[in-house]
């Protein structure tokens, strides 16, 4: 079946002038990886950051450079923070949409939904090869909002408690030998052994509804087959929650591919949620993982806008699998205009 996206890939020549931002606090940013990138990457076009605020100014001064595009690394937020940025220039009127410059994506850092996705290789083996005058594979994706953010994926309950207690465990072996361990899947496992899922053996289920908001919205049997079709104002659900995320990429981060509908149908994204037991998803964590449980404790629809009311008070939130505190409603929708992302043409 073809997906929205795939009408959505181009090829971009060799760019002429490319510039690449790097977050100097990712995961896997060592001295050696860095003396690397300075092989194929001139100084003058390599921009590194260390946080949000020194990153808001290192755009402007790139965007202002007139690049014809700007690659970056530093995990899921690094990309999506860049891809937003740009978004607000052209909103502003400070530059055309045609003109924007795409979001090159380098494999750096923590989860890497968004590379994996797109298919970026070694973040040293993509800059060589872009170096050596490789064209680009762009590819428009779309992305959702609420009140304050567009992502490509969100959610709520155990889906954010896994990435706040993944922090806490990270934080809590910072600077330490544990720490190289701590910070990739094996953090995720650690954090929904000892944390995540102790918490949630002792924590009832919140109650929800969701609303469709859109013209159409669809339910979703484990087949991802249709099996229900809403209009506008109707109730999709309501009932226990403990997982409620959505996406419009498949991935999740180390390739969990937890959204496995979520490009069936152009112009919608992935609404799912989790009901059943914290004994059900331990064993079969490899199956939720890849997105896959019974109909009857996961809902799955397709939508175009969808309000959420947590009824029961409120429930962690994530975007982008980075903590966004805490909220009992939000409305996602999808955002007008897809993001344009490249990465080298192997």
């Amino acid at each position: 079946m073809m997906s929205q996206q795939d009408d959505a890939l181009r090829v971009m020549a060799a760019p002429k002038r490319y510039a690449v931002m790097l977050n100097a606090r990712a995961k896997g940013w060592t001295g050696a990886v860095h003396e690397a990138v300075q092989r194929f990457v001139p100084n003058k076009d390599l921009f590194l950051t260390d946080d949000f605020r020194q990153a808001q100014t290192t755009i402007q001064r790139i965007l202002e450079s007139d690049y014809d595009v700007i690659f970056t690394g530093g995990g899921d937020g690094t990309v999506v923070y860049l891809a937003n940025a740009i978004e607000e220039y052209i909103q502003a009127g400070k530059i055309k949409r045609e003109d924007a410059p795409p979001v090159g994506v380098l494999r750096l850092g923590t989860g890497n939904a968004i590379a994996s996705y797109l298919g970026a290789g070694d973040i040293i083996e993509d800059l060589q090869v872009l170096h050596a005058g490789s064209p680009l594979k762009v590819q428009s994706i779309d992305l959702i909002e609420d009140d304050k953010h567009r992502f490509p994926f969100a959610g709520f309950g155990w889906d954010a408690d896994i990435l706040n207690d993944y922090e806490r465990i990270k934080a809590a072996v910072k600077d330490t030998a544990l720490e190289g361990i701590a910070t990739g899947l094996g953090g995720y496992v650690a954090s929904v052994a000892t944390r995540t899922i102790p918490r949630a053996l002792t924590r009832r289920a919140h109650h929800a509804t969701f609303t469709n908001l859109g013209e159409k919205a669809y339910a979703l049997n484990e087949e991802g087959q249709i099996t229900e079709e809403f209009g506008p104002g109707d109730v999709i659900y309501r009932g226990p929650v403990k997982i409620t995320s959505t996406a419009s990429i498949p991935y999740w981060g180390f390739k969990i591919r937890m959204f496995p509908y979520c490009n069936l149908r152009p112009g919608f994204f992935e609404l799912r949620s989790y009901h059943g037991s914290v004994a059900r998803v331990v064993t079969s964590l490899p199956d939720f993982w890849k997105g896959y449980m019974p109909s009857k404790v996961m809902g799955d629809w397709l939508v175009q806008e969808v309000r959420l009311e947590i009824e029961d008070g409120p429930s962690s939130y994530q975007v982008n699998g980075d903590a966004a505190g805490y909220r009992d409603q939000v409305v996602w929708k999808l955002a007008e205009h897809g993001t344009n992302l490249a990465i080298p043409l192997r």
